[in-house]
């Protein structure tokens, strides 16, 4: 008697579907099969943890796999930004000091609606950061043109390069925790730990001269600004036409 599969209906003569590689025994979800999908999102051999690592280590090579070759070993780019906001969002709340940009913020900007944004952007730059990748992904689209790789590649690749900065933003919260003293200097080493980490990810995954480093440099320095532009006109647009 010939069986389907019944994820996509191939006809199947074994334990998986020669088609698409469903099991056609699935296992019952009980806890065993829970921690299995725990070991599975932050295994060491593939998943997050593994993902960490090889962005670390050697984010172009990984992130060219990830695209060309093989899209099982690491997080999917959505899913791992998800999981690196996450969790800066939970250390800088757990972390969480007085922010001593909202009383420079209300001196620049008043009342007016571009203070409540700036104010906004600082206290979850978690999610802020999620909206930069778009405005970085097109400027690297811009310095990169002649690699041929397209928009969604691309986003491919500022996603992951900014998902792990994420990681690395998280320090931020702990050094103003411990050393309040000295809040912008722990800012000023945050930041440039990322910038440098992002020019060197971005150049590498391109093509390992300097140049590229620099294009990379140049694409996230710009995504910041062009973002902050956009918040700067969102809230002044928002004032005059409430009038405030």
């Amino acid at each position: 008697m010939e069986v389907n599969c019944q994820n996509c209906g191939y006809a199947v003569t074994g334990n998986y579907c020669a088609d698409c590689g469903h099991s056609q025994e699935l296992k019952r979800i009980d806890k065993n099969y829970a921690f299995e999908e725990f070991l599975n999102i932050v295994g060491f051999e593939k998943g997050f943890i593994f993902t960490c690592k090889e962005l670390l280590i050697n984010p172009g090579a990984t992130i060219r796999e990830y695209i060309n070759k093989n899209r099982q070993r690491v997080t999917k780019p959505i899913t791992f930004l998800f999981l690196t906001s996450v969790i800066y969002t939970l250390i800088s709340q757990y972390f969480k000091t007085e922010n001593p940009y909202a009383d420079m913020a209300q001196a620049v900007y008043g009342d007016s609606s571009l203070n409540s944004i700036m104010n906004w952007v600082q206290d979850n730059y978690g999610y802020a950061n999620l909206l930069m990748i778009l405005p970085i992904t097109l400027w690297a689209k811009l310095f990169f043109k002649r690699y041929k790789y397209n928009f969604y590649e691309t986003f491919v690749v500022i996603s992951f390069v900014m998902a792990f900065g994420m990681l690395l933003f998280s320090v931020e919260p702990v050094l103003n925790r411990f050393f309040t003293d000295t809040f912008m200097l722990n800012e000023t080493i945050t930041i440039c730990l990322v910038m440098l980490y992002v020019s060197w990810a971005i150049g590498q995954f391109y093509e390992r001269k300097l140049s590229n480093y620099v294009k990379g440099f140049c694409a996230y320095f710009f995504g910041f600004l062009t973002f902050q532009i956009v918040m700067v006109l969102i809230g002044i647009t928002y004032d005059v036409v409430v009038g405030r």
